[in-house]
């Protein structure tokens, strides 16, 4: 019997989001063996032995480079398709590809209500990463001190990074939010203790320029710290998510993204509900969605929802249930 061929998606860009390693290694855990690595935007041009992959993550730069080859059998689960391409992804040639591997799961509401618009078979699934706690086990001799604020409210830029890159400050200005740095003092100042934010590490999703065997080997060290961290603040989905998955204490600040309009924010619907999050409007409005009505601190910091386990439970049997295929 011919051995089945398995590849892995993600993406090849040297400079980028350490997220999108992330969501690849969430479905490497579930392949017997990686024989092929393939660029999101390079699926259409594969032209080697048939192989089977799960299509999760995020979709795309160029809708030209889609439908992926027919020498490969997809999964569709946990499926983003990016606002800027919605029209390139609903051509007719898309539908058809949609439709000849429905049911699609897809990551957030948004895109499963946009491919039900076009008669196609698509369900919200929830982010593969929310099932990361199959490999990365958090252990309590294992967990840290390491209080990890990741890339709190990165839209909203301080004075510091304003006045090194002009094109930011031109933006603030232009868009009338340059006096958003007090905001993000304010929210800090007001949500958490100062021993609290005395104590924290503060750190970026975005790694540097560097090969994808090292991206690879970045995001799994960025994992296994998400795992043992005591607690974690972030602004980052594919930050808050493995967090989930993981079971360590997470919440989510969740301001500085209404600048970018609906269709950016549409990528957030469903999944946001799954977090403890700390809520900032437009207008400056600070609100909690848990119920702890003190500052944050070591011994006042709220436990995780479970909402999202159902999700992950069943990511899980479709991803072992596709590759345990003949």
């Amino acid at each position: 019997m011919e051995k089945i061929k398995y590849g892995l998606m993600g993406c090849s860009r040297k400079q980028t989001n350490v997220g999108d390693y992330v969501q690849a290694i969430a479905a490497k855990q579930y392949l017997p063996t990686v024989d092929v690595y393939r660029d999101r935007e390079e699926l259409n041009t594969y032209k080697g032995e048939d192989i089977k992959m799960i299509m999760n993550g995020w979709y795309m730069h160029n809708a030209d480079n889609w439908p992926p080859s027919k020498s490969i059998d997809p999964l569709f689960v946990s499926m983003h398709i990016n606002s800027s391409v919605y029209d390139g992804m609903t051509r007719p040639e898309s539908i058809n590809y949609f439709k000849q591997h429905q049911p699609i799961g897809c990551r957030d509401k948004a895109t499963a209500n946009l491919l039900q618009k076009h008669g196609v078979d698509a369900y919200f699934s929830g982010c593969l990463t929310l099932t990361l706690g199959k490999t990365y086990i958090r252990k309590e001799e294992n967990v840290t001190d390491e209080i990890l604020f990741i890339d709190p409210l990165f839209h909203y830029f301080t004075l510091g990074e304003m006045f090194k890159t002009p094109q930011k400050l031109l933006s603030r200005l232009k868009r009338r939010r340059f006096f958003e740095f007090k905001l993000r003092e304010k929210i800090f100042k007001t949500q958490f203790s100062k021993n609290f934010l005395k104590k924290a590490k503060f750190v970026t999703q975005i790694i540097p320029e560097t090969t994808v065997e090292n991206n690879f080997q970045i995001a799994d060290e960025y994992l296994q710290r998400l795992c043992n961290a005591k607690f974690v603040v972030t602004s980052r989905i594919h930050c808050a998510l493995p967090c989930l998955a993981m079971g360590t204490p997470v919440i989510f600040l969740n301001g500085g993204f209404e600048g970018f309009g609906d269709r950016f924010n549409s990528r957030f619907e469903g999944l946001i509900d799954f977090f403890n999050r700390i809520d900032i409007s437009k207008e400056g409005k600070i609100t909690r969605n848990f119920n702890l009505h003190e500052k944050i601190d070591f011994k006042n910091f709220p436990k995780n929802k479970e909402t999202h386990k159902e999700y992950a439970a069943n990511l899980i049997r479709s991803c072992e249930g596709f590759i345990n295929e003949k």
